[in-house]
């Protein structure tokens, strides 16, 4: 074999090593995740939203499921059909309001359950921030007819210019001009419950399939060119 063609395997060997390294090195922090997530949901204390995100960035995990607190004015209302209410996968139909916050942005609040009249002047608000929801509740409804197929800022885009928070904020109070409380039927602001997908040990499993694997490659060039090494004394 060619000193050209054993560098070249050499270099195709360590770069597959890397590769599978690399590999069990991200499975290692996906069991990390999971460990994380199995550990009970604690509780923090309100929070300003201008604290933990701004317009136009994605959220980042610690913001997700905090109460914040804000104020602004509503733009305009929609209604979120087919939107789960519960473990048992029973639906509801769920007021979405698009706000302007104080301070620049856009940002979708979950005002309640069916058609709620939407208030106006400055209203300050205290709520729970979700993700964005990236799969379609309600596939067959369009924004023209005034519903949201997903709780989702980029549907409203093409409407409404400005820059938008991303996800949106179930309200659990609200007040306007500073001293009138909105009565509203609310939606159950609970933790949402971020899953990684598989078990810990799963996890650790391909951590261990994908680092043999790296020694594999980085173990059979090595013993092909022993073998031909082997081979060549003995015909000689």
């Amino acid at each position: 074999m060619s000193r050209s063609r054993t560098f070249a395997n050499a270099i195709i060997a360590l770069a597959f090593a890397a590769l599978f390294v690399f590999l069990g090195f991200w499975q290692l922090d996906r069991a990390a995740q999971v460990r994380e997530l199995q550990k009970p949901f604690q509780e923090l204390p309100s929070i300003a939203l201008s604290e933990i995100s701004t317009p136009s960035t994605n959220l980042t995990g610690d913001a997700v499921n905090r109460i914040v607190e804000f104020s602004g004015s509503y733009v305009t209302q929609y209604l979120a059909p087919k939107q789960t209410v519960n473990k048992e996968s029973e639906t509801s139909e769920w007021s979405v309001a698009l706000m302007e916050v104080d301070g620049g942005g856009l940002l979708l609040v979950v005002r309640g359950e069916g058609l709620i009249e939407t208030p106006r002047g400055e209203i300050a608000l205290t709520g729970r921030l979700y993700h964005r929801q990236f799969e379609d509740r309600a596939p067959e409804v369009t924004l023209s007819s005034g519903q949201l197929r997903r709780i989702d800022p980029s549907l409203f885009l093409a409407e409404y210019s400005g820059d938008y928070y991303d996800g949106y904020v179930i309200a659990m109070s609200e007040e306007r001009n500073g001293r009138q409380i909105i009565e509203s039927s609310r939606v159950s602001a609970d933790p949402t419950e971020p899953t990684v997908p598989g078990y810990y040990w799963q996890h650790i499993a391909y951590v261990v399939i994908w680092w043999l694997m790296a020694g594999v490659v980085l173990f059979l060039p090595l013993y092909s060119n022993w073998r031909e090494r082997r081979t060549k004394g003995e015909l000689n």
